[in-house]
């Protein structure tokens, strides 16, 4: 098994290199940004098409993994952080039309609270372009009290 799948990795490489692989990280990136830049407006409707509107959709925090997009809460709610500053954007082809992201933030949900942690995505080529389909994030832990 572990042969098949390196072999599976090696060949998923081969195919994604080249400028399937950039075009890939490119469209992945300006959605992430575009994701980014919709919550620093607290605007839902663009938040949300960023996402696949999927039973795909994954979602992971701390409380656990969440799946499908018809049940979110952030379909629901609008709830935004404060402020989010983002640090460390970073993305890379992990497979055809596949891309994985990352970035630690700094947040305050609620003015006087600071949050540092990281979070992440995983972006798939759809026919709309790169969507998010999985999307985690947790927060750092909090500092020992002196």
């Amino acid at each position: 098994m572990l042969m098949a799948s390196a072999e599976l990795h090696a060949q998923t490489a081969r195919r994604g290199s080249g400028n399937t692989a950039a075009k890939d990280s490119a469209d992945a990136l300006v959605t992430f940004r575009e994701n980014i830049a919709a919550i620093h407006q607290r605007d839902q409707a663009r938040y949300l098409a960023t996402y696949v509107h999927t039973d795909r959709l994954v979602r992971h925090s701390p409380a656990g993994m969440e799946t499908g997009y018809e049940n979110w809460s952030a379909r629901k709610t609008n709830a935004w952080p404060d402020t989010l500053i983002v640090r460390e954007m970073r993305v890379t082809p992990i497979a055809p039309g596949v891309v994985y992201g990352y970035y630690r933030y700094i947040g305050v949900p609620v003015p006087g609270d600071t949050l540092t942690g990281v979070s992440t995505r995983v972006f798939v080529r759809t026919p709309e372009g790169m969507r998010i389909t999985v999307s985690a994030s947790w927060n750092d832990p909090a500092p020992p009290a002196r």
